[in-house]
């Protein structure tokens, strides 16, 4: 049961302190209730709701995207997210040095719930924009290099990562059994498509290894996350009570039936849309209802709901840039999805800025932190290296470069964070989102930033867009 407070100064309110709105506006002096001044409730009480919290968001997303465009002129969503980390960093010495002040501060950060809007509100958006928007004929072409990326790469990084951290952990005498370390793994390997689709468009990175990076991230991430599932339920249910059988069905159901669930749901509704012509704002509902509503009954059935958009948004994109579908609608479409797409990926990058205010400080371990980036990178290399020797590749030189690129290119970002949410406190789940937190910062504002001059200097440049 919440408790709730009742307000004696005019005017009289009776509130919730969970939520911090009005439920009534009759005085009432019964079991649960405390009276306080109006005016110390107001200031003292920052559990703002969550769409409020979004709102503030948003306007600091707003602000910081005009600061950047006048002052930084970095990439959009990096220089949101370093004003936001910046002013977090304000936040957290007015908490130390003035921490009476601090009370005055809104809690939005914390209110905002990281996980349940990124993995429950906005994901599904960003993935069925992001897939909507890739070249289906040259991610035809590259086919079978991000098939292998997304798969082998994603085992063998979760492997190398899992294995790298245990052991690091023994050096710094941290006690982390193997299994959790494999957890860690399978949260981090994964290169988020968020990250990578808004970044990696600021450059003119030649077309098909732009495809591998774009199109690996897009499937890797939905393979990352049935990696995830599958372990953590081998830890909660324990080893002895988990078959091989069992693991790969919940594997290959996840990940095979997310893909096969996402083209059904493109594929009906696109048919809708074939038979609604000329009729713009109904497309428009009707694919929102495709993102939020297909994603929903994905996690219904029981299948990945991330392959499910990707899937969905690949298939979609594909014949709306058909002769089948009307140019006119097209434009209106895809424009109204560009303009969410960029809203979305402000509010969260500023989000990932103001994410190191609500850190536990009793597991910050910088030391740690500096080898989990290092034993990211090392392991995205190899997990890199391994897979492409399997594709035929004739130019030596040519392959180093692009291995190279891959390897910067595998940025992290807001859905490990995300997925090190999900983990447990006894499964050590604030230190893995310390560590997953500081790798995601690392690797968008490091490498995010340094990506344009890698290009170049490896001449991966991609020559028509760069005339």
């Amino acid at each position: 049961m919440f408790s709730r407070v009742e307000i004696v100064e005019s005017p009289s309110l009776i509130c919730d302190t969970k939520v911090g709105f009005p439920i009534s506006g009759k005085p009432y002096k019964g079991y649960g209730f405390t009276q306080i001044p109006i005016w110390d409730f107001i200031y003292t009480n920052n559990n703002l709701k969550m769409f409020d919290s979004f709102v503030i968001v948003l306007a600091f997303a707003a602000l910081f995207s005009l600061v950047n465009a006048k002052y930084l002129k970095l990439s959009s969503t990096i220089g949101m997210m370093i004003l936001a980390l910046v002013m977090s960093v304000f936040i957290l010495l007015v908490k130390e040095l003035a921490p009476s002040a601090y009370e005055y501060i809104p809690t939005f950060e914390r209110d905002i719930h990281f996980r349940e809007f990124l993995l429950d509100i906005i994901l599904s958006f960003l993935l069925f924009a992001g897939a909507m928007h890739i070249n289906i004929q040259e991610l035809q072409k590259q086919r079978k290099a991000v098939f292998v990326f997304a798969i082998f790469g994603t085992l063998i990084s979760t492997f190398l990562v899992g294995t790298l951290t245990y052991y690091a952990a023994q050096l710094l005498s941290l006690n982390i059994p193997y299994i959790y370390s494999l957890l860690f793994g399978a949260l981090i390997s994964p290169t988020d498509p968020i990250a990578v689709l808004s970044i990696l468009k600021n450059y003119s990175v030649r077309k098909d290894l732009q495809m591998n990076i774009e199109g690996e991230s897009l499937f890797n991430d939905g393979v990352g996350m049935v990696l995830f599932v599958v372990i953590l339920q081998v830890i909660n249910r324990g080893y002895q009570n988990v078959h091989i059988d069992e693991v790969f069905f919940l594997f290959f159901r996840e990940a095979l039936g997310g893909i096969g669930f996402g083209i059904l749901i493109g594929f009906l509704g696109f048919q809708i849309l074939k038979r609604t012509d000329n009729n713009a704002k109904t497309h428009v509902m009707l694919t929102i209802v495709m993102a939020s509503g297909g994603y929903s009954l994905a996690e219904y059935i029981h299948v990945s709901p991330a392959l499910a958009m990707v899937a969905s948004g690949l298939y979609l994109g594909k014949k709306i840039h058909s002769e089948e579908y009307s140019k006119s609608n097209l434009i209106q479409l895809v424009t109204f999805w560009d303009v969410l797409d960029e809203i979305l990926n402000g509010v969260l990058f500023v989000l990932i800025g103001f994410f190191i205010t609500i850190i536990n400080p009793d597991v910050v371990n910088i030391p740690f932190a500096i080898i989990t980036i290092i034993v990211v990178l090392i392991s995205r290399y190899i997990s890199v290296l391994i897979p492409f020797q399997l594709i035929k590749h004739s130019n030596k030189k040519v392959n180093r470069k692009t291995i190279l690129m891959l390897t910067w290119g595998g940025l992290r970002g807001a859905l490990g964070i995300a997925l090190a949410l999900s983990v447990p406190l006894e499964h050590f789940g604030d230190l893995f989102v310390f560590l997953m937190y500081s790798v995601a910062l690392f690797s968008i504002i490091v490498q995010g930033l340094s990506i344009g001059k890698l290009v170049e200097k490896l001449n991966l440049v991609n020559l028509k867009d760069a005339r």
